[in-house]
C-alpha cells in the first residue's frame, strides 16, 4: 500500500529531503500557551484597573492617604511584570517559530520575498510599531505553506485572520500610544500627577487593554492554522 496523499514514504526519492526540514509543532504549542496565560493577565489588569481608577479618585478627593494609594498598586505591578516576562518568551518564540519556516520554505524551493533573517530583523526595523514586515512575511508564509500549491504559489490567497491580527496588534495601537507611554511613567511622575493621569486615561487604558486581549485571541488562531498548514507541507507528524 502507498502512503497518504500527503506524506512521503521511507525510501522516496524525497523522504531526505523533507527529514533534513525542520519542525515547528512544539514551538507554536510553547507560543500558544504563553498567549493563553497572557489573555487572562490582560483581562485582570482590566479588572485591577477599575479598582485603581477609584482609588485614585479617592486619593484626589482626600479620601484616602497618599500611602494607601501606592499601596493600591502592589496587584497591578506583579500582574505586568508577569505580563511582560510572557510577552517577551512568546515574542523570541514566535522570532524561532517564523525563522524555522522560512527555512523550510527555501528548502522546499519556495524562496519568498522574506528570507529567514527577516524573521529576526523585521521586528526591529522601522516602522518599528506598526509591524509591516513581521505583517508581510507572515502572508508569504501562509501562501508557502499551502501543500495543494505547486510553482503558482505566490499566488495563493492569504486568510483574512492574518490580517485581522495585524489591524489589532500593529494599527489600533497606535491610537493609544500616548496613554502606553503615560501609564507605563506613573512610577516616576509625583503622587499628585500619577493619580491625575490614571482617572484621565482610564477609558482609553481599558479600550487599549481589550484590544490586546482581541488581537491575543486572533494571533493564537494565526499560530494554530499556519502552523497546521506548514506542518502538512513539511509532513510533520
Amino acid at each position: 500500500m502507498g502512503p497518504p496523499a500527503h506524506l512521503v514514504a521511507y525510501g522516496d526519492p524525497n523522504y531526505r529531503g523533507f527529514a533534513s526540514l525542520q519542525n515547528i509543532g512544539g514551538i507554536a504549542r510553547a507560543i500558544g500557551i504563553l498567549i493563553m496565560i497572557i489573555i487572562p493577565l490582560d483581562a485582570a489588569s482590566v479588572v485591577v484597573g477599575f479598582g485603581l481608577r477609584s482609588k485614585a479618585r479617592d486619593y484626589l478627593n482626600g479620601v484616602i492617604t497618599e500611602a494607601a494609594f501606592k499601596r493600591s498598586f502592589g496587584l497591578s505591578v506583579v500582574i505586568s511584570s508577569a505580563t511582560s516576562l510572557a510577552m517577551l518568551g512568546a515574542f523570541v518564540l514566535t522570532i524561532v517559530w517564523m525563522f524555522r519556516m522560512a527555512k523550510n520554505q527555501q528548502a522546499m524551493g519556495r524562496v519568498g520575498t522574506w528570507v529567514p533573517g527577516w524573521a529576526i530583523g523585521g521586528w526591529f526595523l522601522p516602522p518599528c510599531v506598526l509591524y509591516v514586515i513581521p505583517y508581510l512575511m507572515l502572508r508569504d508564509l501562509w501562501k508557502s505553506s499551502d501543500p495543494n500549491s505547486g510553482p503558482e504559489w505566490k499566488k495563493n490567497p492569504v486568510a483574512p485572520i492574518i490580517t485581522v491580527w495585524w489591524v489589532l496588534y500593529g494599527l489600533l495601537p497606535i491610537l493609544f500610544i500616548t496613554v502606553t507611554f503615560g501609564t507605563s511613567s506613573i512610577r516616576s511622575q509625583t503622587t499628585l500627577n500619577a493619580a491625575k493621569n490614571l482617572d484621565d486615561t482610564f477609558l482609553a487604558s481599558t479600550v487599549s487593554s481589550i484590544v490586546q486581549i482581541a488581537a491575543g485571541f486572533t494571533y493564537l488562531m494565526v499560530v494554530r492554522q499556519l502552523t497546521a498548514r506548514h506542518k502538512l507541507v513539511i509532513h510533520e507528524t
